[in-house]
């Protein structure tokens, strides 16, 4: 018993050279809509650990650099670049951690929770509090506001009881450093959407473009 096999030759070459040829542009595209899915899993991360009082904060874990066809390497990570104080939200991931130390004087201005700068928790610092916006002069601010050096900055306030004796709300406490503990595990959750996802999305981008280029 004899078998007879054909085999077109044409064909198979041809899909084999449609297969090395589009096979970059599937990977391309399967990196970066990965990079994109680890990007939206670390902002939940942040997100689950922090009360965020400003979403740019949030946004600065982003894809720092995108795929291209001849270097097929995404970057995702925090984006450092802010203007004014650097961003501390990578020293909270997990295995960093270190301390916020004053930019300029001895200590650092904590806005008191409850007090006139923050309300409440939520809130960012209300503007006309920020401490720069204070102005201070002698240890004499805006707002009727002065400082006690070493304790913090107070603000005069009309007593509830008398119309005639002021007393103060504490508004600002003077601390020289304050710890940034791990709250966080950006990298892992980044990482694991990287390894669920990246298979098959790369999978459907490669059908998605063989059968694209075949037909």
């Amino acid at each position: 018993m004899s078998v007879n096999v054909t085999i077109d030759a044409a064909t198979l070459l041809k899909l084999s050279a449609t297969v090395l040829r589009q096979l970059p542009y599937a990977l391309n595209q399967a990196v970066n809509r990965t990079a994109k899915l680890a990007v939206e899993a670390g902002r939940l991360e942040v997100e689950s650990h922090f009360q965020v009082r400003k979403q740019w904060i949030v946004n600065r874990v982003k894809v720092l650099e995108y795929s291209r066809v001849g270097s097929l390497t995404a970057i995702v990570g925090i984006d450092p670049r802010v203007q004014g104080s650097p961003l501390l939200l990578g020293f909270f991931e997990q295995g960093q951690g270190g301390e916020k130390n004053p930019l300029h004087g001895t200590d650092l201005a904590i806005p008191v929770t409850g007090g006139p700068a923050r309300p409440s928790f939520p809130d960012p610092v209300l503007t006309q509090f920020r401490y720069t916006n204070l102005r201070f002069d002698q240890q004499k601010g805006r707002k009727r506001t002065f400082i006690i050096p070493g304790v913090g900055v107070f603000e005069r306030v009309k007593s509830q009881t008398s119309r005639h004796d002021d007393s103060i709300v504490l508004v600002y406490l003077f601390r020289p450093s304050a710890p940034l503990r791990t709250r966080m595990e950006l990298r892992k959750v980044m990482e694991e959407m990287v390894r669920l996802k990246f298979g098959p999305i790369f999978s459907e981008e490669f059908r998605n473009d063989i059968l694209t280029a075949h037909i």
